[in-house]
């Protein structure tokens, strides 16, 4: 007798503790960030330093700007930055500090100098925070806002020149501005300082307004979303035409017959998504990180996708040959291999080599969907795979070691990669991050050295502060580790706990079953009994309808036999009947023969008599002569 059994409530609360448990593990590795800084535009000498190294480059135009990178203009410079559709302007010897870029929170560090944040957008589930020595100003929405920090008097100055948002001070002070209000402070405490007004007439607020002209003439921006960090340099250097399958596609200008997307640049690592490619090209910010690319007869267009999609930042837009996924050694000769690489298609799905949620890659998949088309699901094999001179092909040691140029590419037969398996991520190790790999090297991306550098007392404090950064990275480490561990002994605990219960139970309801037997045992016989008086009368049924179906077949077979005898008796009497009327139809026949017969004779004897008689009348008498009378 089998029995259902329930989870107790107890055991319920073990088990949904344990799955809350996984799922906050789950939870806790989380996506990249879909949104990057670029710089766009610099004049004069602009220094770059790279989250978690302590030395400083000559920017890099096309590389992405994260959390923790910092950025110095010197002396007669100038620097432009966008973040999504945020502009960022720079004035000479400023230093900006990317605190955090995330899809949530964006936040800014301005220790030294003067900042212009132009926010297009409405910043909707988004806080944008520009920070100082003296206070954070969080920004509520669309509008212009200056802010300048003066180190060496511990002051900074807010105008708000459109727009609304609010100051907080070290305590938790707070004091909204509106549109054309200004806000001085020296201190944490947000305490007034005795300081001339922001002059919003400047030669710098000059250069910032015709940067805002000429953003909003850009021609590229009717095409794509204003979201797409680098479309302000499209404009200067291709041609857009629309095209009946894909729509509106980007064209480059000035690149040779033999050029492919993704060929001029070099492979950089950039945490946290891993390999990036930092194209050479002025204009290859956007078409390397965003939309697709497609060939047209000989040329390539980039592909930019629906403009209604939140634009996404994906490292690169790339399938990989010989990649880790693919098992495959891409032999270039000479007993060396090579890795290679080539764009994707309009509708082709892109997935990353690092981990990631699947909302993420929807996410970043949403603009390549082009004319309504669903995303081609993935095969062995891409549509550039298989395009004659679209695979980049460069030796294993190159990959990663800086700038590549045309001699570094390798030619292969293009059949070569028709039918070889495509990976998301190459065969070559990440480089150390901030790692020297030559003179300088971060991140595997070679770069000079800063022609200029910070003052030395601003260098010390965001050297601190790079310690506190670095500090603090390992601290959520740590806290991160001690929380994933503390989540797996919570789950082993409840599943221990859990076992014990399930035991708890089992043995209960083994306990409870012996007493129901021992409680059950006459019932038990009763039934025994009862079973057997069935077993019985079905035996009897059982025989007494083999009983019938032995009479009834018997009573068949005597049924047959009669039927048989019947049918012979039968046989005979119509055998007899039919003789005997064959009998008498030849009797009749020959009662009829011998009537005819004798009628036959009588009609020759009468003829006969007739013939005797007439010959009789014919002949003369005797005494008389031919004339006599009688």
């Amino acid at each position: 007798m089998m029995c259902r059994t329930s989870l107790t409530p107890v055991l319920r609360w073990l088990i949904g503790l344990a799955l809350l448990a996984a799922g906050a593990l789950a939870l806790a590795q989380q996506d990249p960030p879909g949104i990057v800084a670029r710089l766009s535009y610099h004049q004069g000498s602009v220094s770059f330093s790279p989250a978690g190294d302590d030395s400083w480059y000559d920017a890099a135009p096309n590389r992405p700007i994260t959390t923790g990178d910092r950025l110095w203009t010197d002396r007669n410079a100038r620097a432009e930055l966008h973040v999504g559709s945020t502009a960022l302007r720079l004035d000479d010897q400023t230093s900006l500090d990317f605190s955090e870029i995330g899809d949530q929170t964006v936040r800014l560090t301005v220790l030294q100098g003067n900042l212009q944040v132009r926010v297009r957008d409405a910043l909707t589930g988004q806080r944008l925070e520009v920070d100082t020595g003296n206070l954070a100003f969080v920004i509520d929405g669309p509008g212009e806002y200056r802010f300048d920090a003066d180190q060496q008097a511990g002051t900074t100055r807010v105008a708000v020149l459109g727009g609304s948002g609010t100051a907080y001070g070290e305590n938790g002070e707070s004091l909204p501005l509106g549109a054309r209000q200004q806000l001085a402070v020296s201190g944490r405490n947000l305490q007034a300082a005795a300081v001339p007004p922001i002059q919003t007439a400047d030669a710098f607020d000059r250069w910032v307004a015709e940067r805002n002209r000429q953003e909003d003439q850009s021609i590229s921006a009717r095409y794509v979303s204003r979201g797409v960090v680098g479309y302000q340099q499209l404009d200067q250097h291709g041609d857009w035409r629309n095209e009946p399958e894909y729509g509106a596609v980007w064209y480059p200008r000035s690149v040779g017959a033999d050029w492919a997307p993704y060929r001029d640049g070099q492979w950089v690592n950039v945490a946290p998504w891993g390999w990036t490619w930092v194209d050479a090209a002025p204009w290859g910010f956007a078409p390397s990180h965003y939309g697709r690319w497609a060939r047209f007869g000989p040329r390539w267009g980039w592909v930019p996708g629906r403009t209604q999609a939140r634009p996404v930042y994906s490292p690169a837009l790339v399938g990989f040959i010989g990649g880790s996924g693919a098992n495959v050694n891409l032999s270039i000769g000479g007993g060396r291999n090579g890795v290679g690489w080539f764009p994707l298609a309009p509708n082709e799905e892109w997935r990353p080599g690092y981990r990631a949620s699947r909302r993420y890659i929807e996410e970043a998949n949403r603009m390549a969907f082009v004319q309504n088309r669903q995303i081609a699901a993935r095969n062995d094999f891409f549509v550039h795979q298989r395009m004659p001179a679209a695979v980049t092909v460069v030796p294993t040691d190159r990959f990663g070691r800086g700038p590549m140029d045309r001699h570094d590419v390798i030619r292969l037969p293009d059949d070569r990669f028709a039918r070889a398996p495509a990976a998301t991520a190459p065969p070559i190790p990440l480089p150390a991050l901030g790692a020297v790999g030559g003179a300088g090297a971060f991140g595997g991306m070679t770069g000079r050295p800063a022609a200029a550098l910070p003052p030395a007392a601003l260098q010390a404090r965001q050297q601190a502060q790079l310690q506190q950064f670095q500090q603090a990275q390992q601290t959520q480490q740590q806290q991160q580790q001690q929380r994933e561990s503390a989540l797996r002994i919570q789950q082993q605990q409840a599943q221990g706990q859990a076992a014990a219960q399930q035991q708890q139970d089992a043995m209960r309801q083994a306990q409870e079953a012996q007493q129901r037997g021992m409680q059950s045992q006459p019932q038990q016989a009763l039934q025994q009994q009862q079973a057997m008086r069935q077993a019985q009368e079905a035996r009897q049924q059982q025989m007494q309808q083999q009983d019938a179906g032995r009479q009834a077949q018997e009573a068949q077979q005597r049924g047959a036999q009669q039927q048989a005898m019947r049918q012979a008796q039968e046989n005979q009497q119509r055998a007899i009947q039919q003789q005997q009327q064959q009998q008498q139809q030849q009797a009749l026949q020959q009662q009829n023969a011998t009537r005819q017969a004798q009628e036959a004779q009588l009609r020759a004897a009468q003829q006969q008599m007739q013939q005797i008689h007439q010959q009789r009348h014919q002949q003369p008498l005797p005494g008389r002569g031919p004339n006599d009378q009688p």
